[in-house]
């Protein structure tokens, strides 16, 4: 017996301890001093800034859906939550969609990590009706979701460094595929919620997947990235990101070897993780065939196409 609790104590210890469902607790939303003309909010986790009026319960909702997506990357069993040291995690709301570039949003945006300054920015138009028809930019059922994206990358602001830029968007992307709304997140079944994501952001009627090749994005770096995403037409940039989550979810859950190579990545120096390999360029096609074939079972025929 003794013999068979050795065994089985390690196995206990290596658990995923993620929880299937994450609920929302009652928001915490505390008024500051208006600053420099904005207004400011504290949430459990974040600091809250913008220039323009919103009601109490939009500032509820968005405060229960950002201290709930830190709570989530918290408890993932990955080191993944290392928010800024030193002060609160900011989220600044813009009115005005030039305002919101200035700052530092990428152009067609709703929100955008600003990396160098720790920052999130969210354009105000698009918490005020991101239903909007006119907002034509953002696929189909993409409003919260957006946001829980920037955030896990804010919530993994010191981790970011030296990762390969396919995981710090995978990874982030993942997090919004498992948010259900209002700050709710379900991780039982990814598999599930990998696939109703991409279906209903790039094919709700075909089971084909348009994908950028994993060759493509292997290799880059932030601004690569953001290289890479220019060159493609804005109706087809969503999958650079499709590409990249499909490879977060091939480490999360492809067994103890991928993931514990993400772990190492993580726990390395930032300055060392470019040597570590994890998806190296001449595998790319290897891993892109591996896949299709887990994939096409489940309802998903993926079709990688290079960019040119």
């Amino acid at each position: 017996m003794r013999f068979l609790l050795l065994l089985i104590l390690p196995l206990l210890a290596t658990a995923d301890p993620l929880p299937r469902e994450i609920t929302p607790q009652a928001a915490v939303l505390e008024a500051q001093a208006d600053e420099d003309g904005r207004r400011v909010w504290l949430t459990k986790f974040f600091r809250i800034d913008s220039d323009m009026e919103m009601p109490r319960n939009q500032l509820l909702r968005l405060a229960q859906v950002a201290d709930t997506t830190a709570l989530a990357v918290k408890r993932h069993p990955l080191p993944l939550f290392a928010p800024p040291e030193g002060q609160r995690s900011r989220i600044a709301i813009h009115a005005d969609p030039a305002a919101y570039v200035k700052a530092g949003g990428y152009h067609g945006s709703a929100g955008f990590y600003v990396a160098r300054q720790a920052l999130v920015l969210v354009r105000g138009d698009f918490l005020t009706n991101p239903r909007d028809p006119a907002k034509a930019f953002l696929p189909a059922n993409y409003d919260e979701d957006i946001l829980v994206h920037e955030l896990v990358h804010l919530c993994m602001h010191r981790q970011n460094a030296g990762l390969p830029q396919w995981l710090v968007e995978g990874v982030a992307e993942y997090f919004a595929c498992a948010h259900e709304g209002g700050g709710r997140f379900s991780f039982a079944d990814m598999d599930k919620a990998v696939r109703e994501h991409l279906r209903s952001r790039l094919s709700p009627k075909d089971p084909g997947i348009p994908l950028v090749a994993v060759s493509d994005i292997a290799g880059l770096e932030g601004r690569g990235w953001l290289r890479l995403i220019e060159r493609l037409p804005e109706e087809e940039r969503y999958r650079t990101y499709a590409t990249a989550l499909l490879l977060a979810h091939y480490y999360l859950h492809g067994g103890p070897q991928r993931l514990e190579a993400v772990k190492t990545m993580l726990n390395a120096n930032p300055r060392e993780r470019r040597e570590i390999p994890l998806l190296a360029a001449e595998a790319a096609g290897e891993t892109q065939a591996s896949l299709a074939r887990y994939w096409k079972p489940k309802g998903m025929t993926l079709e990688f196409a290079a960019v040119e």
